[in-house]
């Protein structure tokens, strides 16, 4: 919890804040599908940012959406509980660049939640405790190591990989989007394998956000290329809800960079046991 909390939950420091792009990742729970992409916006510079259609900013635009979302992470005027000393300190709204101010909402004045550490406009709420007891690096909440959902995902992956759209590895995604609320697959989502894949991969992304998989999953997949930038490229840039730019990756990397992503170095103390041993091409 100390790594995804911030300061108004048992002193947190907030080192880890899920991306702007992982919002628009939740689907709707009426249409089964993908909603329209949220709009960054600086409230500063657009007065309507708070109430307009698809803003970031505006709590609206997250209604109706696949219910792992509000599991998982906050958005602007979401609330938590705030904890500190091992005691509840009462409700605590997150409202970006916001810190431990005094607020209105509802007609109660409450103190915005101290999250200082994230740049993303958005932080957890997976794995954040909400009551108190315990400090920041204590609790009883499980780390998963795996879980029933990724492995009805991965039977699905691997099945599909060699037979295609079966009723049976479908009805295993389904129960997965289950927890969601949301509706079974359409057709369309299973006509071919290349489109149940891809449904696939979308659930693997919000079911098991911040439990360590994606990088394996981008590396099994082939896909860093796809998901950050191709190599020689202009890299992939990260921006947050209020539509400033936060981050750079992968600009103008080389074809090394990214083999060496896929593949591990032999350990040159293996090497030295066994002189028959090779090294892999990438770390040549």
């Amino acid at each position: 919890m100390r790594d995804l909390a911030g300061r108004s939950v048992e002193n947190s420091q907030c080192w880890v804040s899920p991306q702007f792009e992982l919002a628009d990742k939740y689907q709707s729970t009426v249409t089964g599908d993908y909603c329209p992409s949220l709009v960054p916006l600086n409230p500063s510079t657009t007065p309507d940012a708070r109430t307009r259609t698809n803003s970031a900013l505006n709590p609206q635009s997250y209604a109706n959406r696949d219910y792992r979302m509000k599991s998982t992470i906050m958005w602007d005027y979401e609330v938590c509980m705030g904890l500190m000393s091992k005691k509840e300190t009462g409700w605590v709204p997150f409202i970006y660049k916001t810190w431990g101010a005094d607020v209105v909402i509802n007609g109660k004045t409450l103190t915005s939640y101290n999250t200082d550490g994230t740049n993303s406009g958005y932080v957890f709420r997976k794995f954040v405790r909400n009551y108190a007891g315990e400090e920041r690096g204590d609790g009883d909440f499980n780390w998963p190591v795996i879980r029933l959902a990724d492995v009805f995902l991965m039977y699905a992956e691997a099945d599909n990989k060699v037979n295609g759209p079966q009723a049976y590895a479908i009805d295993l995604v389904n129960r997965v989007r289950h927890r969601g609320n949301l509706p079974p697959l359409t057709a369309d989502k299973t006509s071919s394998a290349d489109k149940f894949f891809d449904a696939i991969k979308q659930e693997r992304i919000v079911e098991l956000v911040g439990e360590g998989q994606r990088a394996f999953d981008t590396r099994r997949w082939r896909e860093i290329e796809k998901v950050w930038c191709e190599p020689g490229g202009t890299g992939r840039k990260l921006y947050d809800t209020w539509g400033a730019q936060v981050a750079e990756y992968y600009v103008n990397q080389n074809n090394l960079a990214y083999e060496r992503c896929y593949i591990f170095q032999i350990p040159e103390s293996e090497r030295n046991k066994n002189p028959n041993l090779t090294q892999n091409k990438p770390f040549r």
